[in-house]
């Protein structure tokens, strides 16, 4: 038995029995020794009845930032947080994450966009919309960056970004697992991505990542196995990267959608 099959063998009945992630939405702090001391993403969420804009910034340490804007509110116009009658502790939001690369990412991606609330009704041949969708199928996990089924098994994702970068980091990883004689198969078919199904724990992690924005430890080990068996390296930091980044932008989105709601 090799290392990937006997990872598999270990860990899968009890990450299927166990693994249950949870998400809950930061609330505003009242108190600011309750906030987090370390990188992410300040942001204020603006609603509409069709529309709603995210505006954000990266911040170093959310603990020392969430204070410094909420005394001086005027100094950041770019949040719009002094618009209206409402208490700007209410507007002023928070998500932490791993490392700074993160928040920049969610910057870049999100910030000043204006999001239809109901998307779905309004994609056509024209304009696909803006989200990614994940399906399942007999055959595996079908990642599509165009809505062209939606049914029980559809889940909307969310803008988690740029599909010319999301096709050639998926179409490295395919052939970083040839490499490492993994059997498991990543194909590119034009606006979507296929994730085989010979590999039971491999797919249910790639379906944590896009689903919840979650990264287990079987998947590191799965990386650290694959950094042993390929001697260049470069391509698995890159692949790893992106899915960390992938992760973070899903988890705010998810947050996101528990904004709108509450």
């Amino acid at each position: 038995m090799d290392e990937i099959s006997f990872l598999v063998a270990e860990t899968y009945k009890h990450f299927q029995e166990t693994y249950q992630p949870e998400f809950k939405p930061n609330p505003a702090a009242a108190d600011y020794a309750e906030l987090p001391d370390g990188p992410g993403v300040l942001y204020h969420l603006q609603k509409h009845p069709s529309i709603f804009v995210i505006r954000t910034l990266v911040s170093k340490n959310i603990r020392e930032d969430f204070q410094t804007i909420i005394s001086e509110p005027g100094n950041y116009p770019s949040l719009r947080l002094i618009d209206g009658e409402e208490d700007v502790r209410e507007k002023l939001r928070f998500f932490s994450v791993e490392s700074s690369c993160e928040a920049e990412i969610i910057h870049d991606q999100l910030n000043n966009r204006r999001f239809p609330v109901y998307e779905e009704t309004l994609c056509n041949l024209s304009d696909p919309g803006f989200s990614w969708w994940l399906r399942k199928t007999e055959n595996g996990t079908q990642l599509a960056f165009t809505l062209s089924v939606q049914d029980e098994n559809t889940v909307k994702l969310g803008p988690l970004g740029d599909q010319q970068l999301a096709l050639r980091n998926f179409n490295v990883l395919s052939d970083l697992f040839i490499q490492a004689g993994l059997e498991y198969s990543v194909q590119n078919e034009g606006n979507r991505v296929v994730f085989g199904d010979e590999d039971a724990l491999l797919q249910e992690e790639f379906g944590n990542i896009f689903e919840f924005g979650m990264i287990s430890d079987n998947l590191k080990n799965i990386f650290k196995i694959l950094s042993r068996r390929i001697q260049d390296t470069s391509e698995i930091e890159t692949c790893w990267f992106y899915l960390q980044e992938l992760a973070s932008v899903r988890r705010f989105w998810i947050q996101i959608q528990y904004d709108l709601t509450a």
